[in-house]
């Protein structure tokens, strides 16, 4: 059920665009625009220059207003039960017949889960590549939404050189299992961690060009979704699973980037090719390596349960991959594996082994380094306080944000002088 309940003041700040940007080169608005900086002295109103974007025609904003309606899965007469907007006058937007008022595509935008400069910018190509591929796009309409909200977040953050370019790892595709768990040796041999668990995953993402997101995105949410952004790579994870799970989803999103896709199926929707097949035994092989496994057996010797147990809690991984890692490495039998995977590990368990489950990716969770440039951008009064708490997906409410900087005059000046 989709509502359109944030104010509109509220919403309008999403589409806050760069004054001399816009109103000296109507077509920059083709490009993702720019936020309003959070406190100015003088200039144009936010509604006065969402009028003016209204009116440019540098992008045909009407027909996004249909593709973001079929995306979201809803027809006119849906729409118009939400929005309070009549289905012909809704139809007559779609078509260009009738003129749209801001406040009216504040309650379009609420009602499509999309945020209002999606309107008035194209995708990054990644995006719409993966959308339209009928093997990929459309199976999770909640994540086909985030993934590409939060792209196109990321594109323009970087952009404005709020977030450092970041450097991408390239490895060569596998072509077998081997070549799969060479690869992931060879990560972690890049990023100096040979040994010992991941235990924080997205910051060793983030090392290798990947920002991964948590979001809670409910039953039907799907597991993951992945697309490439310039360099870097953006991973939106379903932090409504369970935490080894979401951990196994970031190290698998991973592949695809260090693998160099361009976008990739999402996980647990799409039917698993040969190489899908292949990017799970590099994640596994990331998370839980076959020296890891040789030690763990070692330390618990004719314990093969006890083993596992302590593979689970100490590498931050589901059950059930752990029982099908160690039959794959060869370190228990397929008897002893099916024994293990039906009786999952207990309280006692945990007891015996005297360590516990400690869980990851709690969802809503930003990657550390784009957190921290978000705020920072903040603090320089370069995003509003919506934006950025927009930007931040739920993990900060509005009184924990920081106190901006003191902006000199002479810097609103410039931003504000006089168009030629």
């Amino acid at each position: 059920m989709f509502t359109a309940t944030r104010p509109a003041s509220t919403v309008l700040a999403r589409c806050s665009v760069s004054t001399r940007r816009v109103l000296s080169n109507p077509s920059a608005a083709c490009q993702p625009p720019a936020f309003f900086l959070g406190r100015r002295a003088a200039g144009p109103s936010k509604s006065s220059l969402f009028s003016t974007l209204l009116k440019s025609g540098a992008v045909e904003f009407r027909k996004r207003i249909a593709e973001a309606r079929e995306l979201a899965g809803l027809t006119q007469q849906q729409v118009s039960a939400v929005t309070g907007l009549g289905r012909t006058v809704i139809a007559r937007i779609e078509a260009g017949s009738r003129k749209l008022a801001a406040t009216e595509l504040v309650l379009l935008a609420e009602a499509f889960d999309r945020p209002v400069d999606w309107f008035f910018s194209a995708s990054p190509p990644a995006v719409v590549s993966r959308r339209s591929d009928p093997a990929v796009g459309g199976q999770s309409r909640v994540l086909d939404s985030r993934v590409e909200r939060i792209a196109r977040d990321v594109a323009f953050l970087i952009d404005e050189g709020d977030i450092p370019q970041v450097t991408r790892i390239a490895l060569d595709p596998p072509s077998t299992v081997e070549a799969s768990e060479d690869a992931a040796v060879k990560l972690r041999g890049k990023l100096d961690v040979p040994r010992g668990p991941l235990l924080d995953l997205q910051t060793f993402a983030e090392r290798a060009g990947l920002f991964s997101f948590s979001l809670d995105l409910g039953k039907a949410g799907g597991d993951a979704a992945y697309v490439a952004v310039g360099d870097v790579g953006v991973a939106v994870i379903n932090g409504a699973l369970e935490p080894g799970r979401r951990r196994f989803n970031v190290a698998h999103e991973l592949g695809h980037h260090v693998f160099q896709d361009a976008y990739a199926p999402e996980v647990g929707l799409s039917p698993q090719d040969d190489n899908e097949k292949l990017i799970n035994a590099f994640a596994i092989h990331l998370l839980l390596p076959r020296s890891e496994v040789r030690v763990i057996m070692s330390e618990f010797e004719g314990n093969p349960r006890l083993a596992a147990v302590a593979a689970a809690v100490r590498y931050r991984l589901s059950w059930t991959a752990v029982c099908a890692q160690l039959h794959n490495l060869g370190a228990i039998d397929s008897g002893t594996r099916e024994e293990l995977a039906n009786y999952p590990p207990s309280r006692a368990d945990f007891i015996e082994l005297g360590e516990y489950w400690i869980a990851e990716l709690d969802p809503p969770r930003v990657p550390p380094l784009y957190g921290r440039k978000v705020l920072a951008a903040y603090r320089r009064g370069k995003l509003t306080e919506a934006r950025v708490l927009e930007l931040l997906w739920g993990t900060v409410d509005r009184s924990e944000l920081p106190a901006q900087e003191e902006v000199p005059l002479e810097a609103w000046r410039r931003e504000f002088e006089p168009l030629v």
